[in-house]
């Protein structure tokens, strides 16, 4: 006669559950930290959040205070800041190997474009981010750790950045700026096709990205800031060019935006 083992079904829901549990408890914290961690490796500047809230069982969320520092040497607070993003994940997929999250809405980011003897500040941290880990600078693949868990993918169907603000700003202004908008930044399908994609690529692609078009719309602004931007402090005259990326130049540009009377 065949002995029947009897499994309680009650254990594995209550192991599930358990599992939800301590991810609903503990996800905005994850969240927060990763970003506060991950991110200043990345940029080589200080990263803060003030706070996450995501609910793990819809999904549903959003992160509230991002801040990108600035690189040493800058007088502006921040390079980036971001007062809200709404965001939707697919609260299942952290459990694979590739997390899939459904929108990030980034509403109102404030930007500080800063120009100083060593270039822009937008420029250093965007040579910062595309040299994290890239393989072009050793020219191969680094190896993974013998034994070692495949790192875990992401998948973004929509990325939207809108109403941006772009703050231009000098060294030579002690801090003080003008400001210009940003065009609206639209991502979708990001790592769809190959089944997910490395974290640090979304970012240096989406970074990438923004500091182009922060770019773009700083040296083509000096119409619109000629036309009305206004005086810094009752001391700019006028606006004669804008801004430009470069080095050694950089100051001398912004000395012709900013005349002083």
């Amino acid at each position: 006669m065949k002995k029947i083992i009897k499994i309680p079904l009650i254990a594995i829901p209550s192991t599930i559950l358990a599992v939800l549990i301590f991810f609903s408890l503990f996800i905005n914290t994850i969240i927060q930290k990763s970003v506060e961690t991950f991110g200043p490796k990345m940029t080589k500047t200080p990263i803060t959040l003030e706070k996450a809230k995501v609910s793990f069982f819809s999904g549903r969320g959003e992160l509230h205070g991002l801040m990108v520092g600035n690189p040493e040497g800058f007088n502006t607070p921040s390079a980036f800041f971001m007062g809200k993003i709404k965001i939707s994940i697919r609260p299942m997929s952290v459990f694979s190997g590739n997390i899939i999250i459904r929108e990030i809405l980034i509403d109102n980011p404030e930007i500080t474009y800063e120009t100083s003897l060593a270039g822009s500040n937008i420029g250093i941290i965007k040579k910062n981010v595309m040299a994290f880990s890239s393989p072009s600078q050793t020219g191969r693949e680094a190896p993974s750790p013998a034994g070692s868990k495949p790192a875990k993918t992401v998948q973004i169907d929509t990325l939207q950045l809108m109403n941006g603000k772009i703050r231009l700003s000098a060294t030579l202004l002690q801090g003080k700026t003008l400001d210009i908008p940003l065009k609206s930044l639209q991502f979708d399908n990001i790592g769809k096709d190959s089944g997910g994609t490395d974290f640090a690529k979304v970012i240096q692609e989406v970074f990438v990205a923004l500091s182009d078009a922060v770019i773009e719309a700083v040296t083509g602004s000096g119409k619109l800031l000629e036309s009305g931007a206004g005086s810094i402090g009752g001391k700019v005259k006028e606006v004669e060019e804008t801004a430009k990326e470069g080095v050694s130049k950089a100051l001398s540009e912004m000395k012709k935006i900013f005349e002083k009377k």
